[in-house]
C-alpha cells in the first residue's frame, strides 16, 4: 500500500510506502528515502506510525524544517491530502492506513469487524546460532505450552466470535451506517491530476484536488443526517457490491487509477482499477458518490477541469464582470451583476497556485466594486430614513427598491435589512 506521490522533485509521480518499522529521509544513502539536496541534514527525519495506527512525521533538523501547509513543524499526524514540503521535495500523503501485513494481530474482541480482506501473516523462518537450542528438552516443552496456551486462546476467541454472530444476527448488521473513499488519479509524462472523495461514518464529507503543477484544494464539511440517508438509500440496491477484486493493466507513459471502497447496509466492497477500463458498475456508483460530494460540499465540477480551462473560464466571467463595473451608473443592479462575476472568476481559480491572470484583475476590481456597493448602500438608507421622518413613505419606498437592486445578494446580511425595512415602509402605507 502506498502513502506518499511525490509531487516536486527528482522522482515525480514516484509512491512510497511506509512500512511498521517506519521510512527515513535525508541526505545520507543510508536513509530509506534518500534526497539529493545540500541544505538538508544527514538524516532530516523520518515517516512512521505510531501505535494506535496513525501515520506521523519527525523532522530533526534546527534550521532547516520540514513544512506542512506552509508551517515548519517538527512532529505532526498526517492526513490524506497533506503536503510533505522538505526543500525541494514534496510528498502528497495519499494514504494514512497502516499496511495489515506489518501490523500486529489484533485482539479477538475486534475480530467482529474484520471485513474479510486482510491477507494473511507470513510466518518468518529463523535459523543461525539459536537452532541448537530449540532441540533441547526445556526448549522443547515450552512449544508444547506455547501451542496449547495458543489452542485456548484460539477457543476463547472462536467462542466469543460465535456469540458475537449470534447477538449480530439478532439485531440486524452492525455496519449501518455509511462511509466511503473514492480516488481518482490520471497521470502522463506532464501531470499527475488525483482528487478523492471522503464520507466518514460520522458524516464528514471531503474533497481534495491535487496536481504536480499548480491545483492544491480540500474542503470539508459535516453533511445533514437526511443526506446521509439519501445516499444509503441510492445504494442499497448498487450492483457495486457484486464486483470483486482488483483489475491492473499496464500503459506505457500512464498511469490511471480508480478506487472505491464502500461499506453501507451491512456491506462492504472494494474495487481498485488501474489502466484498465472502468466497469460500468463502478461508473454508475462514482456519479451517485459525485452527485453527493459536490452537492454537499458546494463545490462546482469545474474543479475536475484542466488549468487551461479554469483560466479560459475565469477570464470569461472576468470580461462580463469588468462591463458591468464600467456600466453601473446605467442600472441600478449592474453593480452588484459585476460583484457575481467577478467572485465567479476568483472561484474558478481558487485551485490553482500560483493565482495565474486574471486573478489578480478579479481581485483588485472585486475590492473597488465592493466598497462602491458600501458606499451606495449607506447613502441609501439614510435617505430612506431621512425621508420617513420627514414623512414621505414613498421617496422611502423609492429608495428601498433601489436598494434591493444594489445589495441583491439574498445571502447578504444587508438585504435582509433592506427587506425587514421595506415591509414595515409599506405597512405604514396601508
Amino acid at each position: 500500500m502506498s502513502h506518499f506521490i511525490i509531487e516536486q522533485g527528482k522522482e515525480v509521480g514516484r509512491e512510497v510506502a511506509v512500512p511498521a518499522s517506519g521510512i527515513k529521509f535525508g541526505r545520507s544513502p543510508a536513509n530509506d528515502l534518500v534526497l539529493e539536496d545540500d541544505v538538508l541534514m544527514l538524516f532530516q527525519g523520518r515517516f512512521f506510525f505510531k501505535s494506535d495506527g496513525t501515520l506521523w512525521v519527525t523532522d530533526f533538523s534546527a534550521d532547516v524544517k520540514s513544512h506542512i501547509g506552509g508551517e515548519p513543524i517538527d512532529e505532526r499526524q498526517l492526513k490524506v491530502g497533506d503536503l510533505v514540503e522538505v526543500s525541494s521535495t514534496a510528498f502528497r500523503v495519499i494514504s494514512t492506513r497502516q499496511d495489515q501485513d506489518e501490523t500486529a494481530p489484533a485482539p479477538a474482541a475486534a475480530e467482529a469487524i474484520d471485513l474479510g480482506f486482510k491477507p494473511a501473516a507470513k510466518k518468518e523462518s529463523h535459523s543461525g546460532k539459536g537452532s541448537s537450542r530449540r532441540s533441547s528438552p526445556v526448549y522443547r516443552i515450552l512449544q508444547v505450552l506455547a501451542v496449547v496456551l495458543i489452542l485456548l486462546v484460539a477457543g476463547i476467541g472462536a467462542t466469543e466470535i460465535m456469540r458475537s454472530k449470534k447477538q449480530s444476527h439478532g439485531s440486524g448488521p452492525q455496519m449501518q451506517g455509511v462511509f466511503f473513499t473514492y480516488e481518482s488519479v490520471q497521470g502522463g509524462p506532464d501531470n499527475i491530476f488525483r482528487y478523492a472523495l471522503s464520507l466518514t461514518p460520522e458524516g464528514m464529507a471531503t474533497i481534495s484536488v491535487d496536481d504536480v503543477r499548480s491545483r492544491h484544494f480540500t474542503r470539508s464539511v459535516k453533511v445533514s443526517p437526511q443526506d446521509v440517508a439519501a445516499l444509503q438509500r441510492e445504494l442499497k440496491d448498487s450492483s457495486f457490491f457484486g464486483l470483486s477484486g482488483n483489475r491492473e493493466g499496464s500503459v506505457e507513459n500512464i498511469y490511471k487509477l480508480c478506487d472505491i471502497a464502500i461499506g453501507s447496509n451491512g456491506r462492504f466492497n472494494h474495487v481498485r482499477i488501474l489502466n484498465r477500463e472502468v466497469p460500468p458498475e463502478m461508473s454508475r456508483l462514482v456519479s451517485v458518490l459525485e452527485d453527493f460530494a459536490f452537492n454537499s460540499l458546494n463545490v462546482s465540477r469545474t474543479l475536475l477541469k484542466d488549468d487551461a480551462a479554469l483560466v479560459q473560464y475565469a477570464e470569461e466571467a472576468y470580461q462580463l464582470g469588468a462591463d458591468r463595473y464600467k456600466n453601473r451608473n446605467t442600472a441600478y443592479d449592474n453593480l452588484a451583476l459585476a460583484i457575481k462575476h467577478l467572485r465567479e472568476s476568483i472561484n474558478y481559480l481558487e485551485t490553482l497556485e500560483p493565482k495565474p491572470e486574471p486573478f489578480a484583475r478579479a481581485t483588485e476590481l472585486l475590492s473597488r466594486a465592493r466598497e462602491e456597493q458600501t458606499a451606495r448602500y449607506k447613502e441609501l438608507m439614510f435617505d430612506v430614513d431621512k425621508a420617513e421622518r420627514s414623512g414621505d413613505l414613498e421617496e422611502a419606498r423609492r429608495k428601498l427598491r433601489i436598494a434591493a437592486q444594489v445589495i441583491s445578494d439574498r445571502s447578504d446580511d444587508r438585504y435582509e435589512t433592506i427587506t425587514t425595512k421595506q415591509l414595515q415602509v409599506e405597512a405604514m402605507l396601508r
